[in-house]
């Protein structure tokens, strides 16, 4: 049987509570942690936590480039307004949540919308695809696009 360690409270060798460790794994299970949340409410750590998220740039010279991003292989330019977010590591199924927003520099109230049924765009574990309307019907491509996944990975 492994050795047990029962404390009341940890603090380092400065008298603080700070404790730095590089991995937390579940005692009973190893990908669940949970955590204290408001009031009497816990939560599960690794749902809570964002899998994948991207700050992507598309200039006017059709010059696209991810300018930060966590989980994410590559950006798919598929063609005007149509782009396709790779993620490094899947999730287990098609049933995240996908939160975007875009901002245009030509002042444009861009719209970024997910639907697997239109072109070259994909809603899979692998991949989210989504295009971008001109504050109208004319798909176009936004100036800045930003994303949040959350979900389970696979």
């Amino acid at each position: 049987m492994p050795s047990q360690i029962k404390v009341d409270e940890i603090k380092n060798v400065a008298g603080q509570y700070k404790i730095k460790t590089d991995t937390f794994q579940g005692q009973t299970t190893a990908g669940s942690i949970t955590v204290q949340g408001e009031g009497t409410a816990t939560t599960n750590l690794q749902q809570g936590l964002c899998k994948v998220w991207v700050s992507y740039f598309q200039g006017d010279n059709d010059t696209a480039a991810v300018l930060d991003s966590f989980n994410v292989s590559s950006q798919t330019d598929n063609s005007q307004g149509r782009t396709t977010t790779n993620f490094n590591n899947d999730f287990a199924n098609d049933d995240y949540s996908f939160v975007a927003q875009v901002f245009d520099g030509g002042g444009a109230n861009d719209i970024r919308l997910v639907n697997q049924d239109f072109g070259t765009d994909a809603y899979t574990s692998a991949a989210v695809g989504y295009y971008c309307l001109d504050g109208g019907s004319a798909v176009n491509d936004a100036q800045r696009f930003f994303a949040q996944l959350m979900g389970d990975l696979a």
